[in-house]
Order: structure tokens, then C-alpha cells, then sequence
């Protein structure tokens, strides 16, 4: 059977970061197995119990600093994809009515002011517009897309900052109840050592009696022959005196006669 030894805090951190790094939620069964495994070495359920509660506390600050970088970075990219989209948007529509407005002004003095070159200039504007202005949609879907995402990540990790929560709420119950279990089995190997102490001191009450009874008996019997040879002491000497008697009867009727 392997000893105990002193399992440093610091250890028991690590194991318990080692268990969520392999998807395993640390509880006092799974780090008496991995330290087992690791090096053979045993720990008190207390010992355990306390570092478990003391990393919980360090897990639920580290879940929370987490997703407040979460937000703090994924805003930032958000409003810097946003304005990035929109100055680019904006140079291309400046970049194009340019382009246009120069082509038109040329076709303009190529033909003197012609209207089939105006109209083809309206046109191409009225293409370049729509055009743009199908990208502003897309961008505009592309902008809600990524808030969606953003808020269903904000969301998941709400969940998971409340399943963390509840697990360790559990936890919370689960070590109330070990204490409790272990209060009452400490109470219960308290009575069991007073009931074996008790029914040691009735097995020496019961050795002593059965001892004096022995005892007894042994003097009864000792007593029961005595007086059976005193009886027979008795018995022969009122033969004696019976036979005595009988002679000295016959004696006497010898004389008179």
C-alpha cells in the first residue's frame, strides 16, 4: 500500500490545470488517480477538499478576465474592420466618380458636347452607382454577420461562464456533503471504539464471573465430599455404638439368667 506524502498546493494547481487542459473537471477521485499514476504519492481528502476550493476561485477569476479580453479584443477589430470598409468604400466611390467625371469630360471635348456621350457618361455613372452601392450592401450584411457572431461568442461564453458556475456550485454541495460524511464517520468510529471498549470491559466482567463460578462449584464440590465423608464417619460410628449396644444388651441377659 502506498504511503502518504506531503502534496505541495502548488502541485495540486497544476494537476488540477493539467485535468482541464484533458476536458476533466478536477475533483478528489480524479487527483488521487493522477497523482497515483504520476509518482504513487497519497494526499489527505482534505488536503484535496481545501486546494480544490482555493483553485476555483483562481479558475472563475482567470474564466472572467477572459472573456473580458475576449471583448476587448474582438471590439476593437470589429470597429477597425468597420472603418477600414468604410474609407476604402468611400475612396473607391471618390476614386470612380473621378474616373468618371474624366473620361466624361473627355468624351465632353471629343465631341463637343455631344448627348449620346453624356447619356453613355450617365449610364456608366448610374453602373458605378449601383455597383457600389452593392457593395455597401454587402458590407452592411457582411457588418451584421460579424455582430452576430460577435454576440453569439459573447453569449457561449456567458454559457460557459454559468456552466463553470454551476459545476462549481456542485462542487461547492459535493464538499459539504464528504465533510458532513466524514463528521459522521469520524462519530461513527468514535461509538464503534467506546462499544468495543465496553464490550471488552462486560468480556472481562464475564471471564472474572465465570472464574469465581468455577470457583464456587469447586468449593461446593469440596464441600459435597467433606460431608459425605463426615456421613460416613457418622454412619459407621452409630454402627459402632448400635453394635456396642447389642453387646451390652446380651451381656445383660446373660447375667440374669
Amino acid at each position: 500500500m502506498a504511503r502518504k506524502a506531503n502534496i505541495a498546493k502548488e502541485e495540486i494547481y497544476q494537476a488540477c490545470w493539467e485535468l482541464i487542459e484533458a476536458k476533466q473537471f478536477p475533483n478528489i477521485p480524479r487527483l488521487t488517480e493522477h497523482f497515483l499514476q504520476k509518482d504513487g504519492r497519497r494526499c489527505s481528502n482534505t488536503t484535496f477538499m481545501n486546494a480544490i476550493a482555493e483553485w476555483e476561485e483562481h479558475f472563475k477569476d482567470q474564466q472572467q478576465h477572459e472573456l473580458k479580453e475576449l471583448d476587448g479584443v474582438l471590439l476593437p477589430i470589429f470597429h477597425r474592420f468597420s472603418r477600414e470598409v468604410t474609407q476604402n468604400l468611400g475612396q473607391l466611390l471618390d476614386e470612380k466618380a473621378l474616373d468618371i467625371e474624366g473620361a466624361h469630360q473627355q468624351k465632353q471635348h471629343a465631341t463637343n458636347g455631344s448627348y449620346l456621350s453624356l447619356s453613355s457618361a450617365l449610364v456608366e455613372l448610374q453602373m458605378a452607382y449601383d455597383l457600389l452601392q452593392g457593395e455597401h450592401i454587402k458590407t452592411n450584411a457582411h457588418n451584421a454577420a460579424l455582430e452576430q457572431h460577435l454576440e453569439l461568442e459573447q453569449q457561449r461564453a456567458v454559457m460557459n461562464a454559468q456552466k463553470n458556475q454551476d459545476a462549481l456550485s456542485q462542487i461547492h454541495v459535493l464538499s459539504s456533503q464528504l465533510k458532513e460524511e466524514q463528521r459522521n464517520s469520524t462519530e461513527l468510529r468514535l461509538n464503534l471504539s467506546q462499544k468495543e471498549v465496553d464490550l471488552a470491559k462486560q468480556d472481562n466482567k464475564i471471564a472474572f464471573l465465570q472464574e469465581e463460578l468455577a470457583m464456587i462449584k469447586s468449593a461446593q464440590e469440596q464441600k459435597t465430599r467433606n460431608d459425605a465423608s463426615t456421613w460416613q464417619a457418622m454412619h459407621k460410628t452409630l454402627e459402632q455404638l448400635a453394635a456396642s449396644l447389642q453387646d451390652t444388651q446380651h451381656k445383660d441377659r446373660a447375667e440374669k439368667q
